[in-house]
């Protein structure tokens, strides 16, 4: 399973959110959320926190977080 970083981006862009607004959501860093984004690595704590976080429904994550 690998996360579709480009349309977790554009997930967020479109909600206007950006990386320092998922960053705090989650409690860490901008640079640990760019960190995660670019490693393509999210714990499943950081995904729940970002389904909550972002208006996205669970067909949205399931695209996102588990696509093949």
């Amino acid at each position: 399973m690998e996360i579709n970083i480009d349309l977790l981006r554009r997930t967020m862009m479109y909600h206007g959110l950006t990386n320092e607004n998922a960053a705090k959501a989650l409690g860490i860093s901008r640079d640990a959320f760019q960190r995660r984004l670019r490693k393509r690595s999210f714990r499943v704590s950081e995904v729940h926190m970002l389904m909550r976080y972002i208006p996205i429904t669970k067909e949205e994550v399931w695209q996102i977080f588990f696509s093949e």
